[in-house]
């Protein structure tokens, strides 16, 4: 039973200011608001300008997007949070939900591996 928590990850929770924020994992119907934002985001930071980075926060669609697919923030919350705290949640969401993948590829690599093993 243990490995239900793979499966199904916890949310994490973040502070934000004094508030508690949950990060949770991506569900399948956001994912592709979450591929748009994420290599958006992950695009723009290669550019290396801070300016590129702003303008793109700026722009917000994907951001606030994002944001209300994965965190308990309210809509009205994310309009009313400055740039650079959405940009940095932002950013701390797409690390998360990296993190979860990352888990159950490596959980599925070592299942896989198990099974085409030759039996001694």
């Amino acid at each position: 039973m243990s490995e239900l928590k793979i499966l199904y990850p916890r949310p994490v929770v973040v502070m934000v200011g004094l508030r508690q924020v949950s990060i949770r994992p991506v569900q399948l119907r956001h994912f592709e608001v979450f591929g748009q934002a994420a290599g958006g985001l992950i695009a723009v930071i290669n550019t290396g300008t801070p300016a590129a980075v702003y303008a793109y926060a700026g722009n917000g669609s994907a951001l606030s997007a994002l944001l209300r697919t994965c965190t308990n923030l309210s809509a009205w919350r994310i309009r009313r949070m400055p740039t650079a705290v959405a940009l940095e949640l932002m950013i701390k969401v797409v690390e998360i939900n990296s993190g979860f993948f990352d888990q159950a590829l490596v959980k599925a690599a070592s299942q896989l591996a198990g099974v085409m093993s030759p039996k001694a």
